[in-house]
């Protein structure tokens, strides 16, 4: 299950992707702003899952 976490030490406490350290901005703006779908997404940022796409998707959009 994906975790999304904010840590005041990393990211200047940013929600990022639990394990990863990449911040649900970055993957909202690839998907939104340069139209890359989710699987791309995920050849873009290898460290993900499918599922952490659509988890930080959701979480962006809330």
């Amino acid at each position: 299950m994906t975790k999304i976490v904010r840590d005041p030490d990393h990211s200047d406490g940013a929600p990022t992707i639990e394990g990863t350290g990449i911040r649900v901005w970055n993957i909202a703006s690839a998907y939104e702003h340069s139209g890359y779908s989710p699987d791309e997404i995920v050849e873009l940022y290898p460290a993900l899952t499918l599922e952490d796409v659509h988890t930080a998707l959701a979480y962006y959009k809330k």
